[in-house]
């Protein structure tokens, strides 16, 4: 190989050093823009996720940020690729910094001798890594800020931190019907998944019309079911107490009355749509209200304290009447009905509430005295005083008759002129026909 060819070789490789470090420098001052822009959104982006609840690490974000990295790359190479130099412009940078006065470009075209290959062939242009590294340091160190960062309790994105006052009322009062042990575990759980239901939406719905009409809904439901068992818990106290304690002073009548309550109140317990602690409806189905000498005073003791215990905690959130008695004397109140109830004969007057409330309905009876109130007698009303009479009102009534003029008349003509009239009336009660007529009013205007 001859001493030429080597100068260019070495030559042609310097100058393609250039430019490949010329068209880098311009591709890196691209990106550099866009780097630090990227950063900064992508800062904002993850920490915004990162505040809303959404776990973001290096391993679920890194394929995504390549991604974003590689794009970056491509826009900013396609925005430089129009400043990039060929090889022939590397060359010319080096005859300008070398000083070789055009031998290179001279000897590409065949027109001269390559020259000596200098020590120190430098194209002029130094990195400066500073702030070339700077963008791509921004870009990292924001995402990887945004990614360890910790994010305050505050900024997270909470829904509202109250619920609506229905649930927390609802589920405060399952709990203490699971207290009194009135409920099983399962019905409260049942209750309580209805309120799950409502508080699974989204915070931002908890209080919106549809959700507070469902909240309030419940409730009322709930509330309702309550009520329904403790009155009926009460019934059943009641009537066992009247029954056990009070059967000689009653009639027949009141006491398949008080039966009757008995067993409606069961049945009510046992369908009601809040299921009673399985042990205690247990307990009240197997008492036998037609003999209720089977059963001994400290078990009705015992069963009237649990019953009258259970039914004022649900009296307690319903704001619900107590119990009227426990056959013991405690409550004069009960004694005092039953003997009301004994006066009125269970029937022969109307009910006022409670066990004394009789058949229903008074009774509507006709009585044998007549009362004269006058109504067949008709009498004239009158009044003289026209001082405010107004259009339309009736001043008089009266009978009376058409007159008619009964006096006989013949045959009459019919049609015959009186009076022939002169000048223009003559004309115009001529018989004319319309479009005589006509003619007459356009000439005679």
């Amino acid at each position: 190989m001859t001493d030429q060819v080597q100068l260019s070789t070495a030559w042609m490789r310097q100058a393609r050093r250039t430019r490949r470090k010329v068209n880098v420098g311009w591709w890196l001052a691209r990106s550099m823009p866009l780097l630090v822009m990227a950063g900064v959104i992508g800062f904002a982006t993850i920490f915004i996720l990162r505040s809303r609840g959404m776990d973001l690490g290096f391993s679920q974000l890194w394929p995504w940020v390549l991604s974003a990295f590689a794009a970056l790359m491509i826009i900013s190479w396609l925005l430089a690729r129009h400043q990039f130099v060929s090889t022939s412009q590397a060359l010319v940078r080096l005859e300008s910094e070398l000083q070789l006065h055009n031998a290179l470009t001279t000897a590409v075209a065949g027109r001269g001798a390559w020259p000596s290959l200098v020590a120190a062939a430098d194209d002029g242009w130094r990195w400066r890594w500073q702030s070339v590294s700077g963008p791509f340091l921004a870009f990292a160190g924001s995402l990887a800020l945004a990614i360890l960062l910790p994010v305050a309790q505050d900024a997270e994105a909470k829904g509202p931190t109250v619920e609506p006052q229905a649930w927390a009322q609802m589920e405060d009062w399952l709990e203490k019907l699971k207290e009194e042990q009135i409920v099983t575990e399962e019905e409260k759980e049942e209750q309580l998944a209805k309120i799950s239901d409502l508080r699974d939406q989204p915070p931002e719905k908890w209080f919106s019309h549809e959700s507070l009409n469902a909240g309030d809904t419940l409730k009322e439901q709930l509330q309702r079911d309550i009520k329904q068992l403790a009155q009926n818990l009460t019934t059943a106290e009641r009537s066992l107490n009247a029954l056990k304690n009070y059967a000689d002073q009653l009639s027949v009548a009141a006491k398949e009355h008080l039966l009757k309550d008995f067993d409606q109140a069961l049945a009510d317990m046992k369908s009601s749509a809040l299921e009673l602690d399985p042990s205690l409806l247990k307990a009240i189905a197997g008492i036998d209200p037609k003999n209720m000498k089977s059963l001994s005073a400290e078990q009705m003791k015992q069963l009237s304290e649990s019953m009258k215990k259970k039914a004022g905690a649900c009296n307690g959130m319903c704001k619900n009447p107590g119990f009227l008695g426990d056959g013991e004397g405690e409550d004069d109140e009960l004694a005092a009905l039953l003997g009301l109830l004994q006066k009125e004969g269970m029937g022969e007057m109307p009910g006022k509430g409670g066990i004394t409330r009789g058949p229903g309905t008074a009774p509507l009876t006709l009585s044998d005295e007549e009362n004269d109130f006058g109504t067949n007698k008709n009498e004239a009303v009158s009044n003289t005083d026209m001082s405010r009479a107004q259009v339309g009102n009736m001043l008089a009534l009266q009978d009376g008759k058409h007159e008619v003029d009964k006096t006989a008349k013949g045959p009459q003509a019919a049609g015959s002129i009186q009076n022939a009239g002169q000048g223009g009336e003559q004309v115009w009660r001529e018989s004319l026909t319309p479009d005589e007529k006509a003619v007459l009013k356009r000439v005679f205007k």
